[in-house]
């Protein structure tokens, strides 16, 4: 039996090789960039879940203690609180993102990021609305309904979230 002393690889192996190898490395960065892609894409939306449900938590906490409730318009909820005073829920403009505000005699706090939108370029095209139902007797029910959606332009479609809240409250008083 006869060896080759010169043993080593011929070129079509080499060039096979060489192909297999970038085709794997193709598959393994693709595979990459899309869990980057899915990462960043869950936690824009999980921040944006957050910002809505502190958002709906305040709002129904202050409605289930208070005094009395009134919708003055689809877009405001005034809330009398324990202490007699008055807190006014609705949409305010700060630059070019429109943001859920709380408005008392203390000032106005916002309730959302300044990273999250109502939508619109004004308060009056937001997404957010209340509605009242109740009277005299029976406990006042406020139905909040807003969409949250990253404010400015997304760097690419990927990055593009927005997500949809509604609640009720309904006041703990029924002395209306």
């Amino acid at each position: 039996m006869k060896t080759r002393p010169d043993a080593g690889f011929t070129l079509l192996e080499m060039l096979i090789s060489i192909g297999v190898i970038a085709i794997i490395s193709v598959v393994l960065s693709q595979v990459f960039i899309v869990t980057l892609r899915t990462n960043t894409k869950t936690e824009l939306l999980k921040d944006m879940k957050q910002n809505g449900e502190i958002a709906t938590e305040t709002m129904v906490r202050m409605i289930q203690s208070a005094k009395s409730v009134s919708c003055p318009t689809s877009q405001s909820v005034s809330v009398t609180n324990p202490d007699d005073g008055i807190t006014t829920f609705g949409c305010a403009l700060t630059g070019a993102t429109t943001r859920i505000a709380s408005t008392s005699a203390s000032g106005t706090k916002y309730l959302t990021a300044d990273n999250t939108t109502l939508g619109g370029s004004n308060c009056g095209t937001s997404t957010l609305a209340f509605a009242c139902s109740g009277g005299v007797g029976i406990p006042v029910s406020v139905t909040i309904t807003f969409q949250l959606a990253q404010a400015g332009a997304a760097e690419a479609a990927f990055e593009e979230v927005s997500e949809s809240f509604q609640t009720s409250a309904t006041t703990r008083n029924t002395s209306e």
